[in-house]
């Protein structure tokens, strides 16, 4: 910020009196919200899944499945959404992989469904998941904090946001739980089913926004989403309001995760999603250390 000074010399005195004007207008529209995606966002999913399910069959293995295997939950998980796909329902990514651990406990021994002890299931789920959080949080891309930082002094009246179709949650990983302010998940109850690239996600978070600053007007609402997504993140947030910067490497991965449900026609769909959203970057990055300069970039209209 500009402050103009100016120095008045009293004839009778060596003592300069300083004077200051009102401060320079900014030269750049206000930030109101950022809200960034967080895998392959702010740290890579792949080792972070690959630690939270090590966890998972460890913990499996001390109530004695000493058998349990990751990849045989993986095909219980695509055999459960065969299975809810052909009578038209769905399951949250939650209840998913808990309806898999079940399934694992079944195939090592001779229990039904229903006679598998369901604190048992909720003990290894939750062992899952605080090891997801945990991980994320050691594998955070090492511009990440830094990135964070410098929105919060360039931009201290911003709220910032996680928006995610999963589990992960800012807010419960010490290096940068301080700097958020909220996340929505296509896990909350009033969400799902409406995970990304459905608005219904989108549009919960700016709920979220106004039910925190509630003096803020839609009209006049400055709202930059970030991701690493075309289709769920670019896209999605654009037809509902936001401008988007596209976190790209410089390497993209064309193969599915060992740990992925996604089918082909999914995939072949997500691909088409991806083509036309790219019309939707307002903004493309390497890495998070372009971020500040990206979001400025946005709200003094360059490009």
């Amino acid at each position: 910020m500009l402050l103009l000074t100016v120095f008045l010399a009293w004839p009778s005195s060596n003592v300069a009196v300083q004077a200051f004007t009102t401060p320079a207008a900014p030269t750049h529209k206000r930030l109101h919200l950022l809200t960034f995606d967080l895998d392959d966002t702010i740290f890579p999913i792949g080792p972070v899944v690959a630690e939270a399910n090590d966890a998972m069959i460890s913990r499996l293995q001390t109530f004695g499945y000493t058998d349990a295997n990751n990849d045989e939950i993986v095909a219980a998980s695509k055999r459960i959404r065969n299975e809810l796909r052909e009578v038209g329902e769905a399951l949250t990514y939650t209840d998913l992989r808990k309806q898999s651990i079940r399934r694992e406990i079944m195939r090592l021994t001779d229990l039904q469904h229903h006679q598998v002890d369901d604190s048992i299931v909720e003990d290894v789920f939750d062992s899952w998941l605080s090891t997801r959080h945990a991980s994320a949080d050691k594998h955070l891309f090492s511009d990440c904090v830094d990135a964070l930082e410098a929105i919060q002094i360039q931009h201290p009246d911003a709220i910032i946001g996680a928006i995610t179709n999963g589990r992960g949650n800012p807010l419960f990983m010490p290096s940068v739980k301080d700097f958020f302010h909220f996340c929505v998940s296509g896990e909350d109850e009033g969400v799902f089913p409406k995970r990304k690239p459905d608005k219904g996600i989108y549009e919960a978070a700016l709920e979220t926004f106004y039910n925190l600053r509630k003096e803020e007007s839609p009209d006049s609402l400055n709202w930059i989403h970030v991701g690493d997504d075309l289709a769920n993140d670019v896209g999605a947030a654009a037809i509902t309001g936001a401008k988007s910067i596209w976190l790209s490497a410089e390497e993209e991965e064309s193969d599915l995760p060992s740990w992925s449900t996604a089918t082909k026609e999914e995939m072949e769909r997500r691909a088409m999603l991806n083509d036309s959203a790219k019309k939707y970057v307002s903004s493309k990055i390497s890495s998070l250390n372009e971020l500040e300069s990206a979001v400025m970039h946005i709200l003094t209209g360059e490009r």
